[in-house]
């Protein structure tokens, strides 16, 4: 098994006390890891967590919930303990409190005064290739073209159908974006899980195409809810975007179980030289929901 870190790929976590023992002997440093920023957790528990993983190699990139930031100081704060660390790139989201703790109701004033406080701090913003269960189709429109200025990349919620992304990618181009993309793309995990979570996370539409492959009837028919090939869903949109001028790489949801990474990790497809600077050229940046 290979543990090195792969330049096409950001493993996604959740903050957790064990996370620091855990990650190592899966994924090295210098690998990019993003931290995720829920609601229960806060802003704190991500910020600890990315400046540790910081300290021991790895590319750290925390994600910040605008409506999970009580104030402008609180926000200034995190920021000096993550430029402190060596954090570089951030990961800024309106998050999935109902109701903001304080003057962000989403990211794009968020972007605004993380960028007033320190330009050298890379963002990125969120695509959703099926859509977002709260927002219409020119209301995501309208927060990509307000943010893409300021932002570095873009990174896809997580999505179960190939043609869903090419479509996107289609999109995005028509509409003159060229922000370098993340596939979001979902680690080993059960389909249980998959089903409880698709209706929050707005991919519906994929998981329904996804349940409906041979492969994944048989998985559903299992007592035991087998687990989602994820091999197979990254082998088809590489197949189909590994060229592509957008294509930045995959951005992988864990879901903390670190253990079944090791066989997806193996079998990952080669990488393609992107026409944008990749992780080892350039600062590479994560981010994720509007």
């Amino acid at each position: 098994m290979s543990t090195e870190p792969q330049g096409m790929l950001r493993l996604e976590v959740v903050p957790s006390r064990d996370l620091a023992a855990q990650l190592p002997p899966i994924y090295q440093a210098p690998g990019a890891v993003s931290i995720t920023c829920l609601p229960h957790h806060g802003p704190s528990k991500t910020v600890e967590a990315a400046v540790e993983l910081a300290a021991m190699g790895y590319h750290a990139v925390p994600h910040l919930a605008a409506r999970s930031v009580t104030s402008r100081a609180e926000l200034h704060g995190f920021l000096e303990q993550l430029g402190q660390a060596g954090v570089t790139e951030l990961f800024l989201i309106a998050g999935d409190r109902r109701g903001p703790a304080g003057p962000y109701s989403w990211s794009g004033p968020l972007i605004d005064d993380v960028k007033a406080f320190s330009p050298e701090f890379s963002v990125g913003v969120a695509g959703y290739p099926e859509g977002h269960p709260g927002l219409t189709p020119q209301q995501l429109r309208n927060g990509l073209e307000r943010k893409s200025p300021q932002a570095a990349s873009l990174v896809t919620q997580m999505c179960f159908s190939a043609d869903a992304i090419s479509r996107y990618f289609d999109s995005l181009r028509q509409q003159g974006f060229e922000l370098p993309v993340w596939v979001g793309v979902p680690g080993p995990i059960t389909v249980k899980k998959l089903v409880s979570m698709g209706a929050r996370l707005g991919v519906g539409r994929s998981l329904k195409l996804a349940r409906g492959t041979g492969l994944a009837r048989a998985l559903w028919r299992r007592s035991d809810f087998a687990h989602f090939d994820s091999n197979r869903l990254i082998r088809d949109i590489h197949g189909r975007l590994g060229g592509h001028p957008l294509f930045a790489g995959f951005h992988l949801y864990t879901f903390n179980d670190l253990q079944r990474l090791p066989a997806l990790l193996d079998g990952l497809p080669k990488p393609v030289k992107p026409t944008h600077p990749g992780p080892g050229e350039a600062r590479p940046l994560y981010l994720a929901q509007t």
